[in-house]
């Protein structure tokens, strides 16, 4: 078996690299005539480049090759280069990586190798084997190279014999688990969608025209009249305009979270996603609740089953109908939900179970084959949907951009006849400007990855 790194993946981490080097050297460069405060800043700019770039150029040129055969291993990597016959080898441990606490994403399954007594690698051993203690190494993550998880550990299953412990376990859905319906279903869902973007289009222009731009025009306004009135008009505009902005992308992002998502229930709990490893409410806490259109912002004529625990705000959990038309969700969904919250000893429960009886009254019977797989291959528009999604993650770049030429006007405007409200506007837009070059990079990556998905899926 032969174990390499995508190559578009390398690609990118090059381009990037030199990049951000030859960016840092291209501002170091004209620091370099103003006094010693130049020389500090160019070397910070050189060194930032070197941290930031140089690794990633390093990672993309730096060899990655892994061959696995029934003679042994021959490993070309940035953490380890050497040979080993397999009498060389103890065991090969393929294994999750530990949950810690307070971290949103957690990385892939990893391989650990654990040469034998006596065998030096020329490398620390930083890992311990979790089947006996033993001192490893960790040669790579599965998501770092082009290689389908379940096709790598059976071929190195056949390689590797008793040596191999692949003590990676994939979620496995309870037999008793009730898997709810992926809501809407197409072509609602579609529908929903354009309806959503549209709505985030005209909120957007909204936001741009009347609470941007006026009070950017009232701030150069009252700087040119009188410096102090201009800072205080800057700071209120800056907390107005950042405070409907969170509320603007709130109501644009939390509908759109809950479309076509997969969730069951799991004996008292409603999981929410494809498997038992995703999060978990209890439906038996006091704490869930049936809202009603209208009553959560951003969800139009949705009804809505929310986390609402006492003093907080309620958090959305899962569509019970569909935001643009109102359409309730399949009754046996409805249904599976209120018989769990019937047998609450909380009132609360039982009056929201009691609500989703009323709804399921209301709402269509089962289609013929309602529930979609929770897992398996995508669709075969799939690949199609999500390079237009891609598509419009850059197009959504492009009009954010007018946002940060519109802050640069402002402070050009005034910054020759203030001493103040001038440099910090335009430091505002330098700052807008790099928050907005790291998300417009993202959405370009993601794009350009989505495409060659598509291009190399009939060479694969």
């Amino acid at each position: 078996m032969k174990v390499r790194q995508p190559y578009f993946d390398r690609v990118v981490l090059l381009f990037f690299g030199l990049l951000l080097f030859t960016g840092a050297v291209g501002i170091a460069y004209p620091l370099l005539d103003v006094a010693w405060v130049g020389l500090f800043l160019s070397a910070a700019a050189v060194a930032l480049g070197l941290a930031t770039g140089g690794r990633l150029v390093r990672d993309a040129v730096l060899p990655f090759r892994v061959d696995v055969d029934s003679r042994g291993w021959s490993v070309r990597t940035p953490k380890l280069t050497c040979d080993l016959r397999w009498d060389e080898v103890a065991a090969v441990v393929l294994v999750d990586d530990p949950a810690a606490v307070g971290r949103r994403t957690l990385r892939g399954p990893r391989l650990l190798l654990v040469p034998a007594a006596g065998v030096r690698l020329g490398v620390a051993l930083p890992e311990k084997s979790p089947v006996d203690g033993r001192a490893a190494v960790e040669l790579f993550e599965l998501r770092e190279v082009d290689y389908e998880e379940g096709r790598f550990a059976r071929d190195l299953a056949v390689l590797a014999g008793e040596r191999l412990h692949n003590l990676c376990r994939a979620p496995v859905r309870p037999s008793d688990a009730v898997p709810l319906r992926r809501f809407p279903d197409e072509p609602d869902r579609v529908r929903l969608v354009r309806w959503l973007d549209r709505r985030r289009a005209l909120l957007f222009a909204g936001w741009y025209l009347f609470v941007l731009v006026p009070p950017l025009l009232l701030v150069d306004v009252a700087a040119l009249r009188h410096e102090l009135l201009g800072v205080v008009v800057l700071v209120v505009s800056l907390v107005v305009v950042g405070v409907v902005a969170r509320v603007v992308r709130h109501l644009t992002e939390s509908c759109r979270d809950l479309v076509g998502g997969e969730a069951m229930i799991d004996g008292s709990g409603l999981v929410l996603g494809p498997d038992p490893t995703a999060p978990r409410v209890s439906l038996l806490s006091g704490i869930v609740r049936v809202l009603r259109p209208g009553q959560l912002s951003g969800f139009g004529r949705a009804w809505v089953l929310a986390r609402s625990a006492d003093g907080e705000p309620p958090v959305p959990l899962l569509l019970l109908a569909d935001p643009r038309t109102g359409l309730l969700r399949d009754r046996d969904d409805l249904r599976a939900l209120k018989a769990v919250l019937r047998r609450s000893a909380d009132e609360r429960d039982r009056a929201a179970g009691r609500q989703l009886d009323e709804l399921a009254a209301r709402a269509p019977a089962s289609a013929a084959s309602p529930i979609l797989p929770l897992s398996g291959a995508p669709p075969a528009r799939a690949h199609a949907t999500a390079l237009w999604e891609a598509a419009k993650g850059v197009g959504r770049a492009v009009v954010l951009l007018g946002v940060v030429v519109t802050v640069v006007i402002a402070g050009g405007w005034v910054v020759e006849r203030t001493t103040v409200v001038g440099p910090v506007l335009l430091a505002t837009a330098a700052a807008l400007f790099f928050a907005w070059l790291a998300y417009a990079v993202y959405r370009v990556v993601v794009l350009l990855r989505t495409l060659f998905a598509i291009v190399a899926r009939p060479l694969r």
